[in-house]
């Protein structure tokens, strides 16, 4: 038995719910609407902790689902970045609390992994994501966690789901020296 609902939903609630208080109807009132509109019930104490800013469904994730996800230059060179030289994992072993996926880029080349972590944190929300050196590998790193993210980019990559996000990728690529030989061969595919 699963004990929340998805989390589209429980945004999709939230919204509403916000909606209604400005709207003046009472707790009693918002938990009627919400169940003739969704079927779903939700109790006075979780309006409150929403109404009150305690708790969010937009908590724990920036962009909490693909959906909310926005096509843009960035997210095109994202996309773009990880096909050719970046990657994206996942920890086998997760412990409860911690991000146990990631999307990164490793280069020797400093402004291009600076670049790719500049549109990292416009695509998910954040403030600016700094690369770093790694003595190990002799290469800058960035990496960030994003579930969402993680969700679009994990392996295989799934051509249908990324060519609403790709249609910016072309224009952002075409100006660039750096096109890779793999991401050349996902744009001719995207073009079948």
């Amino acid at each position: 038995m699963e004990r929340y609902l998805p989390r589209e939903l429980r945004i999709k609630l939230y919204n509403d719910v916000v909606a209604l208080r400005r709207g003046g109807l009472t707790y009693r009132a918002i938990i009627g609407e919400v169940w003739r509109r969704y079927g779903a019930r939700i109790s006075k104490s979780h309006i409150s902790y929403w109404l009150r800013g305690i708790h969010s469904p937009y908590n724990g994730r920036r962009i909490p689902s693909l959906e909310l996800l926005k096509p843009s230059e960035e997210l095109a060179y994202v996309i773009g970045v990880k096909v050719g030289d970046g990657y994206v994992g996942k920890k086998s072993r997760v412990r409860k609390g911690y991000n146990p996926v990631w999307i990164g880029l490793k280069a020797r080349d400093r402004e291009f992994v600076e670049g790719f972590g500049r549109c990292l944190a416009k695509v998910i929300v954040r403030r600016q994501i700094r690369s770093r050196f790694r003595d190990d590998v002799g290469k800058y790193v960035v990496e960030v966690g994003s579930k969402t993210l993680y969700e679009l980019l994990r392996k295989p990559v799934d051509l249908d789901r990324l060519k609403k996000y790709i249609e910016h990728l072309r224009d952002a690529w075409q100006h660039s020296s750096r096109t890779s030989r793999t991401l050349k061969e996902v744009l001719t595919r995207m073009e079948k």
